[in-house]
C-alpha cells in the first residue's frame, strides 16, 4: 500500500482579484485624464464664445479694499454685531507657576 500525498489545489478568490483589478483601472483612467489627457471636455462641448470673454475681463479686475474703506458710505453703515473677541480658550496650564 502506497500513501499519495498531494498538495492541496489553492483557490482563487475571484472577488478580490476583481475588485484589485478595479481600482488599478480607475487609477490609471484618473491619471491618465488628470495629467496626460488633451483639452478638457467642457472646452470641447462649449467653445469659448464672446459672451465669455466678457468673464475673463471681469476677472482680471482688481480689488482695492482701501478704496472700499475709505468710502463715505460705507462709514455711515452701523455695526450691529459686536466684534468677534479672541482670546484664550481652555483650561490654565497647572504646571506653570
Amino acid at each position: 500500500m502506497a500513501i499519495i500525498i498531494e498538495e492541496e489545489k489553492r483557490k482563487i478568490n475571484w472577488f478580490a482579484a476583481f475588485v484589485i483589478i478595479l481600482v488599478l483601472a480607475i487609477l490609471f483612467i484618473s491619471a491618465y485624464y488628470l495629467f496626460f489627457s488633451g483639452e478638457p471636455l467642457i472646452e470641447k462641448v462649449i467653445p469659448l464664445q464672446p459672451e465669455l470673454q466678457s468673464l475673463n475681463q471681469l476677472s482680471s479686475v482688481k480689488f482695492d479694499p482701501a478704496l472700499i474703506a475709505d468710502n463715505n458710505l460705507f462709514q455711515l453703515l452701523k455695526k450691529y454685531v459686536n466684534p468677534i473677541e479672541i482670546g484664550p480658550t481652555g483650561k490654565d496650564n497647572p504646571f506653570l507657576r
